[in-house]
């Protein structure tokens, strides 16, 4: 029995899901003009796509507090067709406070790529997103460390 089907988790660790990611996607994301990766969250993420992807990447450095995410805004990237790397959906407010920022940046599109996006939440992120690409859909938001093997 393959190691995949004895465990409970969709993935190893986010270098894994940025692997099945890349497997499930990477089409798709190659018809992209830049990639924004969310950081500190998927930075594993992003360092499978380093070594498969030939498109430019943009840093985006949030901070969470309890009260608020801060999303700084990004230049130049007007006209662009931009996808989003992250490391998960809970509930969806990061995203959409990305994707906001995206259209405040007059993108040409803006796709979300995530290794986990509840259903529940995919209408509301609809709104600032024309794509959302996740590897596994639960119908319901949890938190993400219930998706990865080592957090």
């Amino acid at each position: 029995m393959s190691r995949a089907l004895m465990t409970k988790f969709d993935f190893l660790d986010r270098a894994d899901a940025g692997h099945k990611m890349l497997e499930t996607f990477k089409a798709e994301i190659l018809e992209h003009d830049v990639i924004v990766v969310v950081l500190p969250a998927a930075v594993e993420i992003a360092l499978a796509f380093a070594t498969e992807m030939t498109l430019p990447m943009r840093d985006l450095n949030i901070t969470r507090t309890r009260a608020e995410v801060v999303i700084p805004r990004l230049n130049d990237l007007s006209g662009l067709k931009v996808a989003v790397i992250d490391d998960g959906v809970e509930s969806g407010s990061t995203a959409m406070a990305i994707g906001a920022m995206l259209r405040g940046a007059s993108v040409k599109s803006a796709t979300l790529v995530v290794p986990v996006c509840p259903k529940s939440v995919v209408p509301y992120l609809l709104g600032v997103y024309d794509t959302i690409h996740a590897v596994v859909s639960p119908l319901t938001p949890s938190s993400l460390t219930n998706h990865y093997e080592v957090n």
